[in-house]
This record gives structure tokens, C-alpha cells and sequence, in this order.
């Protein structure tokens, strides 16, 4: 593309001295994009509905776009604003921040359609956008082949647990140096550090229902999966065990 545009003040403005004849090339793919957007999202939203095929599909509408009008990745936040700003009639009330490209709504939905399908409907829209979120988390592509593995969706719960404790496991780690099943294995124990804080939690909850830990429970989950970590150092494993969990969440709860 060039040059991108910007709002300021609500008025359109060029980035850089254009010519008429580039100006007038650009407010050419502003029309079409204002053509062509609303379109496609009514289509897709009425065809798939609001779920994770909406954005996979609009998602790769957007990828024949940076291949139509050349846009570079340094461009990509730019464009994906200028589309916001411009061509859709969506309201997205989700703060997308102002210059980190992962959180743009319209980056999410490309990267989602570069996923195989049999990825895709592992995980909901909601799931899709922790771990676009996170660059970390997802840093290491394998973790998609490691998600292609589960026979059914996972829920919503466990899995925001497994980000965050995903997210705990990775600082200062390089997971480049395990062997694919290796890597694999340290997933599905994290996993199984989720399922087994939602599980105990919910039979504390019930026993103790005055306690204050559970107006706390992020707090708590957090320090739960460190102690997991630290048990499994301890004791030179290379995944958190099942009983290393009981044995976490009964010191500290």
C-alpha cells in the first residue's frame, strides 16, 4: 500500500507528501474496503453466527487483503485500524490498545484462519483470543499441534487456568530444546494442574464456604501452580504428577 491513513481530530490525513495520483489510488482502496467490509461481515455473521468460524473465515477475507494491497507486517496494525476506523460497521468494544498489533481484532482473525480447521474447533472464540493475547504462550507453534490432539472442545474454565499457569511455567524457559512428545508431556501435565485446581477448589468452596480464599481465588491458583512447579524441581521430574497437585493444593489451602 504505501502509505497508510489516520485519523485525527476525526479528519482523514496521509502519512507522508502524496501526489494526487496516490492520494487518489488510496481513496480508491478506502471505497472499496467500505464496499467490501460491511458485506462480508453481514454474510459471514449470518452464515456462521458470532462463534471462532466467523472470525476464521473473515480471517482469511483479511489474508487476500494484505496479499491484494501489499500490506508489509510492519503495516499490519495500521491497515487493521484503518479498516476499523473506516470500512466496518461493527462496534468492538474490547480494548485493543493502541500499537501492539496481537491485539487487534482484525490480526486475531488472520492469524486464527492460519491454523489447520482440525485446531480451530478445539477451542472457542473467547479461548482463541487468551492465547492470541499472549505471545509467549503461543510462541512456540507446537502448542497447536499439541491442541489438535484433544478428542473434544476444552472448557472455558480449565482453560483459562492453563494459560495462567502456562503463562508461569514459560518465564526465562527456551521450550525450543524439548523433543516434540517431551514438550507434549509438560502440556499435559499443566493441564492437569488446571483440571485438578478447578476440581479440589470446587470440594473447598463447599467445605469451607466463610473462607476468604475464595474471594481470593486467582491469588491462590497462582501460588498453587508455583508450588506445583517447585515440587516437581524437587523433585527432578520433568512434569507436575497428579499427587504433586493434592499434595500443592492441601499445603496451601
Amino acid at each position: 500500500m504505501g502509505h497508510i491513513v489516520k485519523l485525527v481530530d476525526g479528519h482523514m490525513v496521509y502519512d507522508g507528501l502524496l501526489s494526487s495520483k496516490e492520494k487518489a489510488s488510496i481513496d480508491d482502496i478506502l471505497h472499496a474496503l467500505q464496499e467490501e467490509i460491511p458485506t462480508i461481515e453481514a454474510d459471514m455473521k449470518a452464515e456462521y453466527g458470532q462463534g471462532v468460524w466467523y472470525k476464521y473465515n473473515l480471517g482469511l477475507f483479511l489474508g487476500s487483503l494484505l496479499e491484494k494491497y501489499e500490506i508489509s507486517v510492519s503495516e499490519r496494525r495500521r491497515f487493521w485500524d484503518e479498516i476499523k476506523h473506516f470500512a466496518t460497521k461493527e462496534e468492538r468494544k474490547r480494548d485493543e490498545g493502541a500499537n501492539s498489533v496481537t491485539r487487534s481484532f482484525y490480526q486475531q482473525c488472520y492469524i486464527l484462519s492460519q491454523q489447520d480447521k482440525d485446531v480451530v474447533e478445539k477451542l472457542t472464540w473467547r479461548q482463541w483470543q487468551d492465547i492470541l493475547d499472549r505471545v509467549g504462550n503461543r510462541e512456540d507453534e507446537r502448542i497447536f499441534q499439541w491442541l489438535k490432539r484433544f478428542t473434544k472442545k476444552i472448557r472455558e474454565d480449565d482453560w483459562r487456568e492453563f494459560e495462567k499457569a502456562l503463562n508461569l511455567y514459560l518465564k526465562g524457559k527456551d521450550t525450543s530444546v524439548f523433543e516434540t512428545e517431551e514438550l507434549f508431556a509438560i502440556y499435559d501435565s499443566i493441564m492437569l494442574m488446571s483440571i485438578k485446581w478447578r476440581e479440589q477448589f470446587k470440594v473447598f468452596s463447599t467445605e469451607h464456604p466463610k473462607s476468604a480464599k475464595i474471594k481470593s481465588k486467582g491469588k491462590w491458583s497462582k501460588k498453587y501452580y508455583a508450588l506445583c512447579f517447585n515440587k516437581k524441581k524437587e523433585q527432578h521430574s520433568q512434569v507436575v504428577t497428579e499427587e504433586m497437585c493434592y499434595e500443592a493444593f492441601a499445603e496451601l489451602m
